[in-house]
């Protein structure tokens, strides 16, 4: 049996989940990009969604609100940790806000909440809570045209009607995986803060909490960009088994 030799990497090269991160973001980038003017014109008309009883399309499409004035600090370390297009594509394209919240806004609020535990004031626990906030602006963008999108598995269109908690869920699972990385950077600038040690703690237990449940999530959400959303910014075993087995991803787009 012939053994398979693979060449070595090329030096200065990044990790390979480095990379596939690198890819998902990227690939999460181009959508948005390419459904702008689809999600517009269904914000602008403010029609009830078919596949989501009882979403508010103009709450789900507001811009999360702008990070504290001055606080430089915390968009830097948006920036070290790779966010910075996370926060910024929200505030640039999101609609008014309305003041008003729905039940996205509050699960983003509640995680940040979970992982702070009462730190605020900081620019780490300032980035914490602004990744969160653009977690759901993220998830009600894709929510807003799932029902123009397919199936994640058969690439069949019009997903079946999906339950706004569902969406809740989501919007907590990508919140901490967006805030595991901010705490990740903050710690690479400083490692002997324990209260920024004891929140990523926290933010790596919520994953393995939540990650027997990924899967039943996944086939709740069906449709192909909210999933590839969900299932790249998790931290679990199943982050890029599309990558490592090679991908379809964009072929119906």
């Amino acid at each position: 049996m012939t053994s398979l030799t693979l060449p070595p990497r090329p030096p200065g090269s990044p990790p390979l989940a480095q990379a596939w991160q690198t890819l998902a973001d990227g690939l999460l980038t181009q959508r948005l990009h390419l459904h702008l003017d689809e999600w517009r014109a269904a914000v602008a008309e403010e029609k009830a969604l078919p596949d989501v009883p009882g979403a508010d399309v103009s709450v789900l499409a507001q811009r999360p609100s702008p990070l504290p004035a001055g606080d430089g600090s915390a968009m830097a370390l948006l920036e070290d940790a790779g966010l910075g297009f996370w926060w910024e594509l929200p505030q640039r394209h999101g609609a008014e806000s309305r003041n008003r919240r729905g039940a996205l806004h509050g699960a983003a609020d509640t995680a940040a909440q979970n992982l702070l535990a009462g730190q605020t004031g900081a620019s780490w626990s300032d980035a914490v809570t602004a990744v969160g906030a653009a977690a759901a602006w993220w998830v009600g963008f894709f929510t807003v045209i799932r029902h123009r999108g397919v199936h994640h598995i058969t690439l069949e269109p019009h997903p079946s009607p999906l339950h706004e908690q569902a969406l809740g869920t989501a919007v907590s699972v990508v919140a901490h995986g967006m805030t595991t990385r901010v705490l990740e950077a903050a710690l690479r600038n400083s490692d002997d803060d324990p209260d920024v040690r004891a929140a990523y703690c926290r933010a790596i237990e919520a994953g393995i909490c939540a990650e027997p449940e990924l899967p039943r999530l996944i086939d709740e959400l069906a449709e192909l960009r909210l999933v590839d959303l969900v299932s790249t910014t998790a931290r679990w075993r199943g982050r890029f088994t599309k990558y490592a087995g090679g991908t379809g991803a964009g072929q119906v787009e």
